[in-house]
């Protein structure tokens, strides 16, 4: 028999799991330019990070909203280079009309200093170096010219990727120098919590976008 306690408490953890949504991006592109022998120009490369949307936002300042430690999990395969890190870190931008335009950044970094605009500052990644050449930090960016993407500063869990008409690139930084990507595809999906997809088995494909 169910006490009233113990119907309390389920209910209670599933209010908690169904709250607790992770949103999975996975982007595939090409490196743009680079001054770094392991990434040439033309080369492939597959991205994948997870973030909490329900993450609080630590600071909102002159129409950007800063998160840390929202992301749960990064990877990038290019070449050589397959890395990838699980936890609780990086640095979530969201722009709601600054300067006339929307947009959001991802930041992940070796070095907690390389955040700005947050205090305290967000923990940092372990990626692998290549070719003796260490990560320090990556910029991951989808903006528009256009003010009407969104209305607010909460962390996205649906995206139109065709309305980032401005950028989507990611930026990287290693001791040895530089390189950009330029995403051709961006997917997001909808990742339940471990309860909630136990019980509920649900998940879903909330954005897609490819460019020809």
């Amino acid at each position: 028999m169910n006490t009233p306690l113990a119907v309390a408490a389920a209910t209670a953890l599933l209010a908690g799991s169904a709250h607790a949504t992770v949103v999975r991006i996975t982007a595939e592109g090409t490196v743009a330019t680079s001054n770094i022998g392991a990434f040439t120009v033309g080369q492939d490369m597959t991205m994948v990070f997870e973030y909490e949307s329900v993450s609080p936002r630590q600071r909102v300042i002159s129409r950007q909203a800063f998160y840390i430690d929202a992301l749960k999990s990064i990877s990038f395969e290019s070449g050589a280079w397959d890395t990838s890190d699980t936890g609780d870190f990086g640095q979530i931008n969201k722009y709601d009309n600054l300067s006339n335009t929307d947009g959001i950044q991802f930041q992940v970094a070796a070095v907690a200093s390389t955040y700005q605009h947050t205090n305290p500052k967000p923990d940092t990644v372990d990626l692998a170096d290549i070719g003796g050449s260490v990560f320090s930090n990556v910029f991951i960016n989808f903006a528009s010219f256009s003010e009407n993407v969104w209305h607010d500063y909460s962390l996205p869990e649906s995206y139109n990727f065709n309305s980032f008409d401005q950028t989507q690139n990611a930026l990287f930084a290693f001791s040895d120098g530089v390189f950009s990507v330029g995403w051709n595809e961006v997917r997001a999906d909808v990742i339940p919590a471990p309860a909630t997809g136990a019980l509920f088995g649900v998940a879903s494909v909330i954005g897609l976008r490819r460019r020809r």
